[in-house]
């Protein structure tokens, strides 16, 4: 996958082609991104972090295939055009929990824009995966405050490993389930993150993949 000073380079020979190949500058990138400039120089400043939410619109907008500009999986013209998309349901004023346990119940429902090869790599299914957002710490290093979670609603079997969105009394939570005898406990990746006892639970599906917050 290409790191932040290929992305930003590609961003812009994308800008440069459409505008008759002027030179493109990080201001001209991040008027594209509809970022504030100021913003824009602060997280290139923070170790380069990368704006996927806003390249994921960008890209939407012109029918570039995610899997071309971040893996250089398509053809090899510039803009190549696709119709390959899905739109999916992004949760967002729901935020799943990483953490103490939350769940915001006036549902904000907007639409996501994404290539279907991207669910296809991340082996998720284009009916039923939907995006919510995660806060909290519990399940870093892997899955880090703010990130987009693409999850997997037909997935609900956890008796095989992986990284689930439970619901239970105290709201929704992201975390891996385990099974000791006939009781089921929530568990972090954060080892100060103890396990937690699940009483009454609902697996919402599981988490096939995640774009990190910038």
């Amino acid at each position: 996958m290409l790191g932040y000073s290929s992305i930003i380079e590609k961003l812009k020979d994308i800008l440069s082609q459409e505008l008759g190949n002027k030179k493109i500058l990080d201001k001209d990138i991040s008027a594209a991104l509809e970022i504030d400039y100021d913003r824009f120089r602060k997280q290139k400043s923070r170790n380069g972090l990368v704006p996927y939410p806003e390249i994921m619109i960008f890209l939407a907008k012109r029918k570039i295939s995610i899997n071309w500009f971040f893996f250089n999986q398509l053809p090899e013209s510039l803009i190549e055009a696709t119709s390959d998309y899905i739109i999916l349901k992004y949760q967002k004023s729901i935020i799943a929990s990483a953490g103490g346990g939350a769940i915001n119940c006036e549902i904000d429902l907007t639409s996501l824009v994404v290539d279907k090869q991207l669910l296809d790599y991340i082996n998720s299914s284009y009916k039923y995966t939907e995006v919510l957002q995660v806060f909290g710490d519990s399940m870093e290093p892997d899955i880090k405050d703010g990130s987009l979670v693409f999850v997997d609603k037909n997935q609900v079997n956890i008796n095989r490993p992986g990284v689930y969105v439970i619901h239970t009394p105290d709201g929704l939570h992201v975390k891996r389930i385990k099974a000791q005898g006939i009781h089921h406990y929530m568990s972090s990746i954060n080892e100060q993150y103890t396990d937690v006892k699940l009483d009454e639970f609902q697996v919402i599906g599981e988490v096939k993949g995640l774009f990190q917050k910038f």
